[in-house]
Parts: C-alpha cells; sequence; structure tokens
C-alpha cells in the first residue's frame, strides 16, 4: 500500500465510491410496481394543460352561478330562521296573555265570591238591627227599665253594617278596576243570555217575564258573560193563562 502512487489511491477510491453509491437489488418478494410506487421514483414533471379563454369563461361562469345559488340558499334559510323565530315569539307572547288573562279570572272569581260574603253579611247585619226595638215603640216605663245592653248591641250592629257597607264599596272599585260591572236584573226583562231563571212567580202587578227578585248577581267581563245572574221570573196569574 505504501509503493502506491497517489494516482492510484485516486483511482481506487474512486472506484470503491462508485460500488458504495451503486444502485442496491430490489428486495426479493416484492413487485416491481409496488417498489416503485412507493419509491416514486417514475414521479415526474406534471402534465402541462392548455389553459383557452373559453374553459377560463366556462370555469367563471359556473363558479358564478354556484355563488348566486348559494347566496339563494342563505336568504332561504336566514327567512325561514326569522319566519320561526317570529312564530316561536308570538306563540310565547300569547301563551303569557294566556296565562295572565287565567290568573285574572281566578282571582275575579275571588272577589266576586268575596263580594257575595260581605252582601249577605250586610243583608243579616241589617235584617238584625230592624228587629231590635226601638225606645219610640216602647213605654215609658220600659224605656227607663231597659238595660243598656239594647243600645250596646245596636251600636254595635251599626258599626257592622258600616264596615260591610265600606268593605263593598272597596270591592267594587276593585271589580271596576278589573274591567267587570255587575249585570243589572232587578225589574228588566229576563234574558237568557245573562240570566238563570231559577224560580217563577205569579204577578200581575208586572210584565211576564220581569225579573222580580235575584238570588245571585251576575257579572260581565271585558263584554262577556263571566257569572249569570240566579233571578226569579214574573209569569202570568193562572186565571190569566187560563183565559
Amino acid at each position: 500500500m505504501t509503493g502506491l502512487s497517489r494516482e492510484e489511491l485516486l483511482r481506487r477510491f474512486e472506484e470503491w465510491l462508485e460500488g458504495a453509491l451503486a444502485a442496491e437489488e430490489p428486495p426479493r418478494g416484492i413487485e416491481a410496481g409496488i417498489l416503485t410506487a412507493c419509491t416514486g421514483e417514475n414521479e415526474g414533471p406534471a402534465p402541462q394543460t392548455s389553459v383557452t379563454s373559453y374553459a377560463l369563461w366556462a370555469a367563471v361562469t359556473a363558479l358564478t352561478q354556484e355563488v348566486r345559488l348559494q347566496g339563494r340558499s342563505f336568504r332561504e334559510l336566514s327567512s325561514t330562521v326569522a319566519s320561526q323565530a317570529s312564530r316561536m315569539a308570538e306563540r310565547e307572547r300569547d301563551l303569557v296573555r294566556e296565562a295572565e288573562r287565567r290568573c285574572r279570572r281566578d282571582a275575579l272569581g275571588v272577589l266576586i265570591d268575596l263580594r257575595d260574603r260581605l252582601g249577605r253579611g250586610l243583608e243579616s247585619a241589617r235584617a238584625s238591627e230592624r228587629e231590635i226595638p226601638t225606645n219610640a215603640r216602647r213605654g215609658w216605663r220600659a224605656r227607663f227599665f231597659s238595660p243598656p245592653r239594647e243600645d250596646a248591641a245596636r251600636e254595635t250592629l251599626a258599626a257592622l253594617t258600616k264596615g260591610y257597607e265600606m268593605g263593598l264599596e272597596r270591592l267594587d272599585e276593585t271589580l271596576g278596576e278589573f274591567n267587570a260591572r255587575e249585570i243589572p236584573c232587578a225589574g228588566q226583562p229576563f234574558d237568557p243570555r245573562r240570566m238563570n231563571a231559577v224560580d217563577r212567580q205569579e204577578s200581575s202587578a208586572v210584565p211576564e217575564g220581569t225579573v222580580i227578585e235575584v238570588y245571585r248577581s251576575g257579572y260581565e267581563w271585558n263584554g262577556e258573560v263571566f257569572r249569570p245572574a240566579q233571578v226569579k221570573v214574573a209569569c202570568a196569574p193562572a186565571a190569566r193563562e187560563h183565559e
């Protein structure tokens, strides 16, 4: 090796380098097509295609049409969503209004029932007050020796009557705020749409079909019958009917 010249060493090194860099044999058992596809040896520059003005115009036209279709679809979707949202909002408002109406109707029923109770209490207090004899209808001996409890009872009934009247007045104001009003019945012709005839009485003093007594007051609410009145209606005497 020491006797070799410089040129000989360079030549042998070139031969060894060429052998090392030479292509290796493909492994056995693998097809050449698969190996070529994996190594990418057959990859080359992509074929160049010529683009004409007609092809470019057709592509731009197709793209413009697609954009128009997409825009129309978006507008339809936006309109549908807005319509659905509007219907849902309207439905929610209807539910709120219906719930509010139902609550007001329940409260109105309680107020009317309370007024009936106060009205019966007022009539009872007035009847009791009328039953207490006054000093003017008694003799001097009874007035002189009458116990003071009758006067106390009269004062108590008077205060109770005043309390009932004030309560009824305040309830009537509240019913007016609810837009509810009592149906006029006494002395009026019988109206089957707003009244229920629960009793009849022969009478020649008033025309037939006239309401002569109200058992339970009726009320209208927002122009509709909230509760029909229960009344007694006059009818013609039997002899008159026979004629």
